[in-house]
């Protein structure tokens, strides 16, 4: 019996734009426009935030490609204008959207589609918001490794749960594990693939206040990081993306995630302004 190959395994941050890294992962006056390949120097992947607010140009889009190492993923998280409640998918958009995320050819690794907690399931049938995320699941998935995130308990419960780990399984879609302060997703596998999103909260650390690990959250690191392991046998990759606001300092609970899953952490963040740019 051949030996089962052990799951890439991908962690980085939730975007490289970060003010507040400014004179800690990033040296003073390092130019916007270095910090794409400065971040590359520590993770081999990130999630782009900006692409959920607006679709970005090919041209940009290749841009991020040609200024990371060859080895280096991107993961994009779906433009809003396709999750808008209640308006049917545009066509041209998504045209748009997929164009734009072929212009990372093999750096593509994913592509999470961000709801928020106001998209709610009906209680029967497969109206309103489960009619969507049919359909976006449908159009999405056979063109992008997709992963979508879901910020209501009514998803995770009885036959709306069923219906959920069903219709993704068909169209080989990963739900999103969310590390969220108001709700508890389950770590359900629905494909090949673990999208795990540590995110945190506004009030929690506000914006100033960033740069620095100010929340202990070992413990949620560390149930996370066992569910991750203990599925490592049952899939081809993992990607694991932090947000500032998860402990105030994503490139830091980057690492301790790392640590936690007996991987070396980030290489040289401790002395990541001592690296010449």
């Amino acid at each position: 019996m051949a030996t089962r190959v052990t799951a890439e395994l991908r962690v980085g941050c939730s975007s490289w734009t970060s003010e507040a890294w400014n004179g800690r992962l990033y040296p003073p006056g390092l130019p916007p426009g270095q910090r794409l390949p400065y971040y590359a120097r520590f993770f081999d992947t990130v999630e782009v935030d900006a692409t959920y607010y607006a679709i970005p140009a090919r041209a940009m889009v290749r841009g991020w490609a040609q200024r990371t190492p060859d080895s280096f993923q991107f993961a994009l998280k779906l433009s809003r204008e396709l999750m808008e409640p209640g308006k049917p998918l545009d066509d041209g958009k998504v045209e748009a959207f997929l164009a734009a995320a072929a212009a990372l050819g093999p750096k593509l690794t994913g592509v999470v589609a961000q709801f928020p907690p106001s998209f709610r399931p009906p209680k029967d049938g497969n109206e309103g918001a489960a009619g969507q995320l049919e359909r976006l699941v449908t159009r999405l998935a056979p063109h992008v490794p997709l992963a979508i995130e879901l910020r209501d308990k009514g998803w995770f419960q009885g036959a709306r749960a069923k219906w959920l780990a069903a219709h993704f399984a068909e169209h080989d879609a990963a739900l999103a594990w969310s590390s969220l302060t108001f709700l508890d997703v389950p770590d359900l596998l629905t494909t090949n693939r673990i999208y795990l999103r540590f995110i945190g909260d506004h009030t929690t650390i506000p914006e100033s206040s960033l740069g620095e690990t100010r929340v202990d959250r070992t413990a949620e690191l560390q149930k996370w990081a066992d569910s991750v392991q203990r599925r490592l046998d049952e899939v081809d990759r993992a990607l694991v993306f932090f947000n500032n606001h998860f402990m105030g300092y994503a490139p830091a609970s980057a690492d301790s995630f790392l640590r936690m899953m007996g991987r070396s952490g980030v290489p040289n963040l401790g002395r990541a302004l001592d690296t010449p740019y």
